[in-house]
Formats: structure tokens, sequence, C-alpha cells
């Protein structure tokens, strides 16, 4: 057991220095996104503080946490988090058992001040200077103990959120990390790595009710979502919205995102627009051109919040245009009004078939109100409609069949009805047997068993089973509640 805990603190430890070599790498690279929103970190803070609670019960260290009831700022919750917890790391580090450590939140004006005070080693004032530099370790004790990474990568964040840092420190008394982050929004106007995101609780512009959760019938684990982003810290954000409902897919340019979406036939897409390889109007004219996967919508997200560039999007076939910031639960309640205009695209086809409207376009019936289809999906579902009447008497005509006649591979054509009309393709035959039957028990020509076969169904029995559980009735009881309803009106 204790072998177990020693590795797992190793690889936790590993873990770690590999994301600061990769946040370090991304710096350099000036590729360090920053998300910056409006939030109370104070939640935060008492979260980061927890985590270290049963450390200092392990080593009997009195850690304290003054903390004010409430700040709101605009930052970066992730980056801030990173600070926090490597100052709080390094203080328990160099502090020995039965010492104290602690940590306080105070604020001047719009400016978070934090505290981090330990009863450590303290810092020679020789290696002050030197106290941020990269890679240079300070422990002169057991030099193997650190890495010189987590300071200097604090100070790098720091300078991402235009904060500062300073230093007290006495050998043998211990140090006091002192941090001032400002918290207005108008520090980070002119950066050029700046992604604003709108914190939930506040209004996006648009009034949207969100649901708190989702019916039975609402929820499918199973439907599959694509996030394109090139924004690698905004992909993540994204789908740590949706990941808890939805199965989510992530890509980081067009190119990649095109051949996903061929690949994997996601039910929505979330794009940006500005990426690298190919961008989001690119990768969107290139699904709405293709007849496998032109019935996927698709969601844009862009910095672009003129009228001009959200039609451009809309014109091309985009299914809704989201600006930066935006708020994640106006996303989600998009996402969430996309899947359900689906459901009602298939109920809307059932409808129609059950009026014997199977000869008008789809389009051409398609009202304001109504969710829009492309003439390619308007052709598909006229061409499977055509498929099935040809071979509704057959019960032996499958699925694999269905698909041979639509000249689509079995899998992408399971997604494409599954995504365009709410059910599979195995439901969507079931009703249109059901429908043949209902004309046929009205025209009274026929015995059920009769109607059973002629519906493509295989013995009886089971055309009855399946019609009670569509119908609510049996076939006998449906003929029986028809003839009387006639005769009323005669």
């Amino acid at each position: 057991m204790e072998n177990m805990q020693v590795a797992k603190r190793n690889t936790d430890r590993m873990l770690r220095l590999i994301n600061q070599i990769l946040d370090f790498r991304k710096i350099q690279n000036d590729k360090m996104k920053v998300l910056v929103e409006q939030v109370d970190i104070i939640p935060l803070i008492l979260k980061i503080y927890g985590n270290f609670v049963p450390m200092a019960h392990t080593h009997r260290i009195d850690f304290r946490l003054f903390c004010l009831d409430s700040f709101v700022m605009y930052t970066d919750v992730d980056k801030l988090e990173k600070i926090l917890f490597n100052l709080l790391s390094n203080a328990f580090k160099y502090t020995p058992d039965e010492k104290s450590i602690s940590l306080s939140v105070t604020c001047e004006k719009q400016i978070l001040c934090l505290q981090v005070k330990d009863e450590g080693r303290g810092i020679n004032a020789q290696k002050l200077n030197r106290l941020f530099t990269r890679f240079d370790t300070l422990d002169e004790i057991d030099p193997n103990m650190s890495t010189g990474i987590g300071l200097s990568l604090v100070k790098e964040l720091l300078n991402l959120l235009h904060g500062t840092v300073r230093v007290d420190s006495k050998l043998g008394e211990g140090s006091s990390f002192f941090i001032r982050l400002p918290g207005n929004r108008d520090v980070f106007d002119a950066d050029a790595n700046i992604e604003f995101i709108l914190a939930d609780s506040k209004n996006s512009g648009q009034e949207v009710a969100i649901p708190d959760k989702l019916t039975e019938e609402e929820e499918d684990k199973e439907t599959r979502i694509l996030i394109i982003e090139d924004n690698e810290e905004l992909r993540h954000f994204i789908c740590g919205v949706l990941a808890r409902e939805y199965v989510v897919l992530e890509a980081g340019n067009g190119c990649q995102g095109l051949e996903m979406t061929l690949r994997e036939l996601p039910d929505i897409v979330i794009s940006d627009i500005m990426m690298p390889e190919m961008d989001g109007i690119e990768y969107l004219k290139r699904v709405k051109g293709n007849n496998d996967i032109c019935h996927i919508p698709i969601i844009l997200l862009s910095a672009k919040s003129s009228l001009n560039d959200q039609i451009q999007g809309l014109e091309y076939g985009a299914d809704e245009y989201i600006t930066k910031p935006f708020s994640s639960a106006y996303l989600k309640a998009r996402v969430d009004s996309l899947l359900k205009q689906r459901q009602i695209l298939y109920d809307y086809y059932i409808s129609k078939m059950r009026e014997g409207e199977k000869d008008t376009s789809l389009m051409e019936q398609l009202t304001p109100s109504t969710p829009q289809v492309t003439h390619f999906d308007n052709d598909f579902i006229r061409n499977i409609l055509q498929s099935v009447e040809e071979n509704i008497q057959n019960s032996e005509f499958k699925i694999d069949d269905l698909a041979e006649a639509m000249s689509m591979s079995r899998t992408v054509f399971y997604r494409k009805v599954k995504s365009l009309m709410g059910v599979s393709p195995v439901d969507f035959v079931k009703t249109m047997r059901i429908k043949r039957a209902v004309q046929l028990l009205e025209q009274d020509e026929f015995t059920v068993s009769e109607v059973g076969y002629m519906s493509g169904f295989t013995t009886p029995q089971y055309f009855s089973r399946v019609f009670k559980e569509a119908m609510g009735c049996t076939p006998k009881e449906y003929r029986l509640k028809h003839k009387t309803i006639v005769e009323q009106n005669v």
C-alpha cells in the first residue's frame, strides 16, 4: 500500500511538471490564451484551501485562511488557480511539521490582494533576485527536491493577468508572498490572446430559459457533439460545459474537423470561424455541400459581431451564429434547442405521412415556424419514403437493403437518419409499416392477419404487439373505433 502511495505521488508530481513545461512552451510561443470571465473568486479560493487541509493535518501544520466573503473580478480562473496552487505547494514543501501557514485574501478597490505566509526555511537574501528564474532551484539542502519551475511559472502567469508579486523572507523564519491582481475588465482590452467569456449569471443579450434537468425523454447520452476550436483552453472549456450530458469530440482546426465529421457523423458541430489550415466558413461550405453530412446542425462561434458577418455565416448554412464573449448557459441552451428541433422535424415528417402527403415536396410544406432542411435532406427523406413504400410488403426488407438503396454504408445511413429524424432507421421503417396498416384497417377489406402481412410484419402476433405499442390499442380495436366514428358521421 505504501509503495502504491509513493508511486501515485511521483506520478502526480511528474504530471504537474509536464503540464508546467507545456504551459511554458505556450507562453514562449505566444500561444497561451487567457480566458477572462467575471466571477466571484472566493469559492475558488475556498476550494484550493480545502485541497491542502488534509496535507496540513498529516504534517500537523497550523493552516489558516483569512478571507473575504465575496470578491467579483475579471480574471482567468484556471491561471489564478495555478498561481495559488504553486504558492501553497511551495509553502508546504519548505515548512517543517508543527509550524504554520496562512492564506490571506483582501482587496483594495478593484485589486485582489493575496498573501501566502509560512514559517519555513526562508530564502537567502542573495538569492531573492533569482527567485523567479526558470529552472534555477533555490533549495541548497536538497537540489533534487525542486525543479525550479513553479515560481517562474507563477511570474509568467501573473504577467498574463497584469498582476505583480513581491517577496519578503528571512532565513530560519519563513517567507511571505504578496500577490496583486487587477479585477477590472479594461486591463485586458488591448491584449491579443484574450477570450472573454460571459458568466452564466449574466445575460448575454438573449432571454434563455434553462431547465434544471432534462426529462427522461430529452436525455440522450448517445448524442455526440464535435467541438472545432484551435484555442485549446476555450475548446476544453466548451467540452467541460457539454461533457456531462453529451459525448464530446474535439478537433483543433477545420481540416481535422472535416475528417472527424465524415468519420464520426456527430449530431451537432460547434466550430470557431478563425482557424488555421481551414477556417470555419470553408468547413461549413464543405459540410453543407456533402450529401452524407449536410444534415448536421452547425453552430458558428466568432469574435466578429457585425451584422454582415452573421448574415454571411447564416447564408452558408449555419444553424446558429454566436458571438464572443458568450455565456456557457446560452451555448448549451442553443445546443438543446437544435436537438429538440430535430425531434420536431421527425414529428413533422410522421404527421405528413399519416396525412397521406407523400407526393408533396417537404421543402414546400415547411412553414417559417418549422425547422428548415436543405434540398439534400429533402431528397434524402423522399427517397427513403419511396424505397420503403416500394418494399412495404416485403418482410425480408432489411435496413442494410435500405442503406444500399440510398448508396450509403450502414453506419453512415444509420447516423444520418438518427441525427436528422431523431429515431433509428428500424423505428422509422416500423412507423411506415404502422402507417400502412392503419390505411388498410380503415379500408375494412382485409382481415387483421392479412393487414399485418401486407404491411411487412412477419407474424400476426408481432404485428398486433407493435401496433398496440404505437397506437395504444390492438388492430381489431382500432378498426372497431374507426367504424364507429364513420357511422356517427354519416
